[in-house]
């Protein structure tokens, strides 16, 4: 039991919601837009900085949920435990997009990591798990499915069947987007409210009038 309850939940939507969109122009930029090289390298490197800062940020707190497990019992594993999984993506990104690495090659990892969130997603809808399980289902699945097919969007680039791929992808991010925002603008208000008389357990802090 963790000493000090905390549910960052809302919060943590609502990054992974703004940030998947931040993916999604990335992949826009890359593969479709047809913008000069230099100039892509240029907004490629300011966005690895906003990747390997979230990164770190979900790592950090993924892995303090991962050890302290603040929700009841199954949640914590599909929805903390994928969360120190998701700073490793945006690391792994933001170092990419920073020196430069080959696209193919990062590529098998972010599959890598697609996978269990894949699988959770799945997890999350047969047992009927959150409030609305198909909606956090759809989530996780469109998540898992986008990073498995990274591979192939970097093997064909910017071609033809690339520009395609990459269309898709960039569908799935958005749709996934707008869920994770959806659910997370809803929890926020959600805990405001159910939070609103709730006090750690060295008690109120007392604030003059």
């Amino acid at each position: 039991m963790p000493v000090l309850f905390v549910d960052p939940l809302d919060l943590w939507l609502m990054l992974l919601g703004t940030s998947l969109l931040v993916v999604a122009y990335g992949i826009y930029l890359n593969y479709i837009s047809g913008r000069p090289e230099d100039y892509k390298r240029s907004v490629n490197r300011n966005l690895a900085f906003f990747f390997l800062l979230l990164g770190l940020y979900a790592f950090i707190t993924g892995l303090w949920a991962t050890f302290t497990w603040p929700l009841p019992g199954p949640y914590n594993l599909v929805l903390m435990d994928p969360w120190a999984l998701f700073g490793i993506a945006m690391l792994l990104l933001g170092v990419a997009l920073l020196f430069g690495f080959n696209s193919v090659g990062v590529s098998y990892g972010l599959a890598a990591l697609g996978f269990p969130i894949l699988v959770y997603g799945i997890a999350i809808y047969i047992k009927g798990l959150t409030r609305q399980p198909l909606l956090a289902a759809l989530l996780f699945v469109l998540i898992g499915l986008a990073a498995l097919g990274s591979p192939l969007l970097a093997y064909y680039g910017g071609n033809g069947r690339g520009r395609f791929i990459a269309y898709i992808a960039i569908a799935m991010l958005v749709i996934a987007a707008l869920i994770s925002l959806f659910i997370g603008v809803g929890a926020t208000f959600d805990h405001i409210g159910g939070w609103a008389k709730w006090t750690p357990w060295y008690g109120a802090v007392e604030v003059p009038g």
